[in-house]
């Protein structure tokens, strides 16, 4: 028994560690080399809370916290880096989650735990790679929208 998760951490866990050993194994190499998108693998990942877990059930989300959220993200890195990564990434969902609005959390969150979309980051660029601190790209407020000027990969 560990001293620090309680009994439902204990069988997210070994839920986890179960999915990410019964699938990783026989797609990981195959993804790596294709440089393909295991949309099928989302799929199933979704089906059992996995995507988006500390998405609150109001907006589609197993409504899991974060400690949770890490334990499945812990439970898949054991098993294969990458496709964790692929698995875990819902970059920006926090912030929508803290300060957006009620349609932004609807519009942009309930989506990702169904499986039906995925967040991600527009970092990289031609001439400053993944170096955030070189990034060019730029978002100017003109009247009441944006303008986006720069190029990304």
């Amino acid at each position: 028994m560990d001293p620090f998760l309680n009994e439902e951490q204990l069988e997210i866990q070994k839920a986890a560690r179960k999915f990410a050993l019964g699938e990783f194994p026989q797609v990981a190499e195959e993804l790596d080399r294709e440089e393909r998108y295991p949309l099928e693998l989302l799929k199933k990942a979704a089906s059992l809370g996995f995507i988006g877990a500390w998405i609150p059930e109001q907006y589609g989300g197993p409504g899991l916290g974060f400690m949770e959220a890490s334990l499945i993200t812990e439970e898949f890195w054991r098993v294969d880096p990458g496709c964790s990564s692929i698995l875990s990434a819902c970059f920006g969902g926090q912030m929508i989650l803290y300060f957006g609005t009620e349609e932004q959390k609807r519009t942009y969150l309930s989506p990702v735990p169904a499986g039906q979309k995925i967040m991600g980051s527009a970092i990289t660029e031609p001439n400053a790679g993944s170096d955030v601190a070189g990034i060019r790209t730029r978002a100017l407020a003109e009247g009441d929208s944006f303008v986006l000027n720069g190029t990304k990969m």
